[in-house]
C-alpha cells in the first residue's frame, strides 16, 4: 500500500488527469454563473458602466455609490467585450487565465525543486482545494491580485535562489506587476510582501539579504500612479472620499466605518485556511514538526526560507487587519503550494513521504472534486440562475434602453436587464408619468408605491425578493 501510494506523485498520467480536474473544477464550479453572491454585481458593472457612457478612470456601484476598485480589471473585460465576448465570458475569463498562468508557473518551479513528483504536488496543492475552483470564474478581482502580488514574490524568489543581482529588465518587471496589483485592488500588496521581506532581511544570511529588495524606484513609481488617481479621484469627486478613502480603505482598519461588515476574531483566518486548503494544510504543519531535514532546509536554503516567510508574512499581517474575510488571504496559496513542494523534496524520508503525498493527491481529488461537483448539482437544483432567466424574459419583452429597474435588494438585477441603472421609487414615477419608460420592472417591497400602473404583463420570483412584478405601457410601440 506504502509503495503504491508513494508512486502516485511521480505519475505522468495521473498528472494529465489532475490537470484536466483542474481545469475542469475550475472552469464550471461555479455554475450556474450568476452575479448575487460576493459582490459580483459591483465588479461585473464597472466594465458595463464604462461601456454604457461611463467614466474610464472612476465607476459606480448599480446603487449609484463610488466603485470601491482601481478599475484595471473592469478595463480587461471590456477589451474582451469590445471583440464580441458576452458579458458572462468577458467578466470570468481574466480570472481563469490568471488562474492558468499561475498554474503554469507553479508547475514550472516545483519541477524545479523536485523534478520527479514536483510538478504533480505544485499543481494539485494549487488547484485541489476548496479556494481556487471558487475564485477562478468570480467575477471579482482575488485572482488577478494573486497573480500580481505572485509575480513580485516569484521575481524576488528568483534571485534569491540564484544569487544574483537584480537586472533592469527584471526590475521592470516587478514595478509593472506592482503597478497591476495597485490599479486592481489598492495597496493590500504591501500585506502581502513587506512583512515577508521584514523576516527575510532578520533571518537570512547577510550575503542574500539585499537580494530581496528590487530597488527604491519599482517601488516608488507604481505608487505614484496610483497616488495620483487618488488624489484626483478625491479632487474631482466629493463621494470619492467618503465611498473609497473611509468606507473601504479605512474600514479595513476600524470596522464600526462598514456596518454591513461583521467583525472577526483575530483567529479568523487560521482555522478557515486549514479547512479550504487541505489536506495540504496538514502537510504544511506536520512536515517542519515530523522531520529534521525539512527544518534544516528551511533555515540553510535561503529561497526556501523566503517561501516561508511570504507565505507565513502575508498571513499574519492579515491577522491583524480587523475586516476579515476568507479570500482576502487566497495570494498567500501559490507560496505555499512552492513550499510544500521544497518541504516534500527536502524531507529524505524515503517511501514515507512520497506516500504521504500520494494520499494527499488522493485525497484532494475526491475532497474537491465531490464538493464541487455537489455543489454545482444542487445550485443547479436550486434554480440559483431564476434571475438570469428573468432578466432574458424581462429584456424580450421591453424595449431597449426604456425600461425602468427600481431599486431592490438583487444588485445583479440591473446587469441582467441591460437596465443601465437602479432609479428610486420617486424617480421612476416621474419617468414613467413623463412618457420616458415603456415599461417598469418593480420588487414586490416597492409595489405599493406604483398604485396607478396598469396590471402586471409579468410576475416571477426574485432571489431575495419574493417576487417582481413587470409593468408595460400599453400603448408601447
Amino acid at each position: 500500500m506504502t509503495h503504491a501510494l508513494a508512486s502516485i506523485p511521480s505519475s505522468n498520467r495521473l498528472r494529465g488527469f489532475v490537470i484536466a480536474l483542474i481545469l475542469a473544477l475550475c472552469a464550471f464550479g461555479n455554475l450556474p454563473w450568476t452575479l448575487d453572491e460576493y459582490d459580483q454585481a459591483k465588479q461585473a458593472f464597472v466594465a458595463y458602466e464604462i461601456a454604457t457612457g461611463g467614466d474610464w478612470l472612476y465607476q459606480h456601484t448599480p446603487r449609484g455609490q463610488t466603485a470601491t476598485k482601481p478599475p484595471l480589471a473592469g478595463w480587461i473585460s471590456l477589451g474582451l467585450r469590445s471583440i464580441g465576448l458576452p458579458w458572462d465570458i468577458a467578466w470570468r475569463l481574466p480570472g481563469f487565465v490568471c488562474m492558468l498562468v499561475l498554474l503554469g508557473i507553479l508547475m514550472r518551479e516545483g519541477r524545479r525543486l523536485d523534478a520527479d513528483a514536483g510538478a504533480l504536488l505544485a499543481a494539485a496543492a494549487f488547484g485541489l482545494n476548496l479556494l481556487t475552483p471558487r475564485i477562478s470564474t468570480l467575477v471579482r478581482t482575488d485572482m488577478m491580485l494573486t497573480l500580481w502580488i505572485f509575480l513580485c514574490g516569484w521575481l524576488i524568489y528568483r534571485k534569491i535562489r540564484d544569487g544574483s543581482r537584480w537586472t533592469g529588465d527584471e526590475k521592470f518587471a516587478f514595478a509593472a506587476a506592482m503597478l497591476a496589483a495597485l490599479l486592481t485592488k489598492g495597496p493590500i500588496i504591501y500585506a502581502f510582501l513587506l512583512p515577508g521581506m521584514a523576516a527575510f532581511l532578520i533571518l537570512a544570511p547577510r550575503d542574500h539579504r539585499a537580494l530581496v529588495w528590487s530597488g527604491w524606484w519599482t517601488w516608488l513609481a507604481p505608487l505614484g500612479v496610483f497616488v495620483a488617481w487618488g488624489l484626483h479621484g478625491i479632487l474631482t469627486n466629493e463621494e470619492f472620499y467618503r465611498d473609497v478613502i473611509v468606507r473601504e480603505f479605512f474600514s479595513r482598519f476600524d470596522q464600526t466605518l462598514k456596518a454591513d461588515e461583521r467583525q472577526q476574531p483575530i483567529w479568523f483566518y487560521f482555522p478557515h485556511l486549514i479547512h479550504k486548503f487541505l489536506p495540504w494544510s496538514l502537510l504544511l504543519i506536520a512536515l517542519p514538526i515530523w522531520s529534521a531535514n525539512v527544518r534544516a532546509a528551511i533555515r540553510n536554503r535561503p529561497e526556501i526560507l523566503w517561501l516561508a516567510c511570504w507565505g507565513l508574512g502575508g498571513l499574519i499581517c492579515m491577522t491583524f487587519v480587523p475586516s476579515k474575510r476568507v479570500d482576502r488571504i487566497f495570494p498567500i496559496i501559490p507560496p505555499l503550494c512552492m513550499l510544500l513542494v521544497a518541504m516534500v523534496s527536502s524531507c529524505q524520508c524515503g517511501n514515507r513521504v512520497r506516500a504521504w503525498a500520494g494520499a494527499a493527491v488522493v485525497a484532494a481529488i475526491l475532497f474537491a472534486g465531490g464538493y464541487f461537483a455537489g455543489l454545482v448539482w444542487l445550485q443547479t437544483r436550486a434554480e440559483d440562475n431564476r434571475l438570469v432567466t428573468l432578466g432574458q424574459t424581462v429584456w424580450k419583452l421591453t424595449t431597449p434602453g426604456r425600461l425602468g429597474v427600481v431599486d431592490g435588494r438583487d444588485e445583479g438585477m440591473i446587469l441582467y436587464t441591460d437596465g443601465r441603472r437602479f432609479l428610486k421609487p420617486r424617480e421612476a414615477a416621474a419617468l414613467w408619468n413623463a412618457g420616458s419608460l415603456d415599461a417598469l420592472l418593480v420588487p414586490e417591497r416597492e409595489l405599493e408605491k406604483f398604485e396607478e400602473l396598469p396590471p402586471p404583463a409579468l410576475v416571477a420570483p426574485g432571489r431575495r425578493e419574493p417576487r417582481y412584478f413587470l409593468f408595460v405601457r400599453p400603448d408601447r410601440p
